[in-house]
């Protein structure tokens, strides 16, 4: 099933953690894959094929698993919390800042999650309202500490277009006091990097699905 929408939508992005009233800071980009949409899914699911394809973030630490999950996983869960090492400056890859996050949804076309409420997929359209036709997950920023401070949520949706194509959507929503540094310092570099991560996914899997 193609995605037609427009995207991002004009009415700006929201999360769950982060609602649209909330935002302080938003980024997203979107890019067309030639392979299967269960087989990009997997990629961003499965943390260590990241030094292979990402350089925005090639180091990534699994923290936690959920209970009946192998501890020693580095798939990600529902519920698994992990280390981002992302590189903000390509020319200095081992300069690394360090993000904790957790798996706050996962849903696809065979086993749909109820994370986004009915009434929400329909009107909201930063979201994929078809859940046949969808892969998602998302992940928050862990920020128990300081919960106020800086609230941040990033989503992926991989669309099926084609039997072998699909669509990558991605975007983070920021809020609380910090979001407004981030936003000042940051914003153009995360641009970059959001789509930096789009394209170097994109090549890993096309690569991959080519073999």
């Amino acid at each position: 099933m193609a995605s037609d929408s427009i995207w991002p939508p004009s009415a700006g992005l929201s999360t769950p953690t982060v609602p649209r009233a909330d935002s302080i800071l938003s980024l997203a980009a979107s890019i067309k894959i030639s392979a299967p949409a269960q087989q990009v899914f997997r990629v961003i699911l499965d943390t260590s094929t990241y030094p292979s394809w990402c350089t925005f973030v090639p180091r990534v630490a699994i923290n936690s698993q959920p209970s009946e999950e192998d501890p020693s996983s580095q798939t990600l869960h529902l519920g698994t919390t992990f280390t981002f090492y992302a590189v903000m400056d390509p020319s200095k890859p081992h300069k690394e800042a360090a993000t904790n996050l957790v798996v706050t949804d996962i849903s696809t076309p065979e086993n749909q999650s109820a994370y986004i409420s009915k009434e929400t997929l329909e009107n909201d359209a930063s979201f994929t309202a078809n859940l046949n036709s969808v892969y998602r997950v998302s992940w928050a920023g862990d920020g128990r500490l300081f919960p106020m401070v800086l609230k941040s949520e990033r989503f992926h949706e991989i669309i099926i277009t084609k039997d072998n194509e699909c669509e990558v959507r991605t975007w983070e929503v920021m809020g609380g006091v910090l979001a407004r540094a981030v936003r000042w310092l940051y914003q153009d570099t995360l641009d970059d990097r959001f789509n930096d991560w789009n394209a170097n996914l994109k090549n890993f899997c096309e690569n991959t699905a080519m073999k």
